[in-house]
């Protein structure tokens, strides 16, 4: 009998069990792949080349998680990575540097009122930021409960929200506003206002002409880790979270697929894997996505026809596709040049040389195709880290779009060596000669994402960050704070608030829940 049995190695079960394991609970984690991660894994995907498959950047990772679990005496290594580069197409680039003064006097070399509009522009953006980043650790409150409890929950993040004023609204602007509209009010050039809404087709589903894409804008800068590669991949990061809580008496075990979550009488008594094996625990996290978890591993008999209903309706159409290179030397981009830019090598760079560029790449997958043009965000990790492929050879990987989850008159087995074309054709527009020095490669769509690591609709943030699914709608009403209708059962995975990205947020807030409701005999 375990005090809590954890469904799902992802970094996010990894991390309420470490925080759990570290209070003194009994805890299993079940991971039905062979080895644990999720979609935070380093895998071979090539002889002799590494990559990480899914996640890519470390910089969301919490400083709040990396401190409390110890991640850097567990082997967590991240090297920072100074800016990133957006080449033109009349041959020049500009780079974007955490330093903002730096990038002041890159967006100069292309227009003086840009630059002027610059520093305005960022304590803005800042701003919203900031606030998005305190409301991260927050548990959603339900605005609609009554009880002593609720109503204390919600007058105490109303006093928090008291004197930012100015940020709220900035926040909801930005959950109504195209990122277009957003950049577009002040800047004039078209690299510069590529640059910024670049950011909102990360995980989107829509172009970023579309009302509320500028939320996934700012929802992207809120890392406070720094722009950064995890030493050895993103892989590296479930490995210190797991070494964090074994080292407390966290157990994994792998192979061990959940077949389902058991209930009796409207509470859960454990898990039972394919295998036929039952374990009995007091209680069961879930890591994994809500609608894989509600009326896939719950049956539906044992929830709430309105909570199905919601489940139901939570989107999680997925857009993106990932491509991973085997190549015999680094890239070359004609718009760089390392005196105008400030620096060595452009490691990281966005491939969007305008607004419109980025819009019509969504144009073809409205109606069920792929783009013609896709926009790409190559990263080389090898530029930093020689531990992910041989002596003088090298990994770059693609993060882009647009892919749609099903094609129209078409199939993904047929499409992929063509999608593929029109990637490299892409970035060899703006790095001449790239491929040629492909060796091998692996092109992943969201029905290959889907089927790997159970990831519904290959959707990279495990639902779509719109308004209706964030903060106490995510991922129901009423169920937002990381519990469920069964009692005992709770939920820690990226559709929950905050949503995607490797911050280990989510697991460490569901910790935070499930170890005050353990003190309280609650749950």
């Amino acid at each position: 009998m375990y005090d809590a049995v954890i469904v799902g190695a992802g970094h996010n079960g990894l991390t309420v069990g470490a925080y759990l394991a570290r209070a003194g609970k009994s805890i299993l984690v079940l991971e039905a792949k062979p080895h644990i991660g999720g979609a935070s894994v380093t895998e071979e995907f090539s002889p002799g080349f590494r990559a990480s498959t899914y996640s890519f950047i470390m910089g969301h990772l919490h400083p709040k998680v990396i401190e409390d679990l110890e991640l850097r005496k567990h082997g967590l290594e991240n090297i920072l990575v100074p800016n990133v580069f957006n080449p033109t197409d009349d041959g020049d680039g500009i780079v974007f540097s955490k330093d903002p003064e730096v990038t002041q006097r890159q967006i100069a070399r292309f227009s003086q009122k840009d630059a002027e509009a610059y520093p305005k522009f960022f304590a803005q953006m800042q701003a919203t930021v900031r606030m998005l980043r305190d409301l991260q650790l927050e548990t959603p409150v339900n605005p609609f409960d009554k009880s002593p409890r609720g109503l204390w929950r919600s007058g105490r993040l109303a006093w928090k929200l008291r004197n930012h004023e100015k940020e709220v609204y900035a926040l909801l602007q930005v959950l109504s506003l195209s990122a277009h509209d957003y950049v577009d009010r002040w800047f004039e050039t078209d690299i510069v206002k590529a640059k910024f809404m670049f950011w909102a087709t990360i995980g989107g589903n829509v172009g970023p002409y579309s009302p509320g894409t500028a939320f996934y804008l700012v929802a992207h800068l809120i890392g406070q880790t720094g722009m950064s590669f995890a030493k050895g991949g993103m892989g590296a990061i479930a490995t210190a979270i797991a070494k964090s809580g074994e080292a407390h008496g966290m157990e994994i075990r792998c192979d061990a697929g959940v077949d389902e979550i058991l209930v009796e009488g409207g509470r859960t008594t454990g898990v039972r894997l394919k295998s036929g094996e039952e374990i009995k625990a007091r209680r069961v996290i879930s890591n994994a996505n809500a609608k894989v978890t509600f009326g896939g591993m719950v049956r539906r008999d044992h929830l709430p026809e309105e909570f199905m209903d919601w489940i139901d309706g939570y989107r999680v159409r997925g857009k993106s596709f990932k491509l991973l290179c085997a190549i015999d030397k680094l890239p070359k981009y004609k718009g760089f040049d390392p005196e105008k830019a400030g620096t060595e090598y452009p490691a990281y760079s966005h491939i969007c040389p305008t607004p419109e560029f980025l819009e019509r790449a969504y144009d073809e997958a409205k109606y069920g195709w792929y783009s013609s043009e896709p926009f790409l965000s190559p990263i080389v990790p090898t530029y930093y880290d020689d531990t992910l492929a041989p002596e003088g050879k090298h990994v770059i990987t693609f993060q882009g779009g647009v892919t749609p989850y099903e094609l129209k008159n078409g199939t993904w087995d047929q499409e992929k060596p063509k999608l593929y074309k029109n990637i490299v054709a892409v970035m060899d527009r703006f790095a001449p000669g790239f491929s040629e020095s492909v060796i091998d490669y692996k092109l992943l769509c969201p029905k290959d994402i889907e089927d790997d690591i159970n990831m519904p609709g290959g959707n990279t943030q495990h639902g779509e960050l719109t308004l209706d699914q964030l903060f106490f709608m995510r991922p129901v009403p009423g169920y937002a704070d990381y519990r469920s209708p069964v009692k005992g059962l709770y939920q820690c995975g990226a559709s929950t608030h905050p949503g995607g990205a490797v911050s280990a947020v989510p697991g460490h807030n569901a910790a935070r829940e499930i170890l005050g409701d353990m003190r309280w005999g609650r749950g």
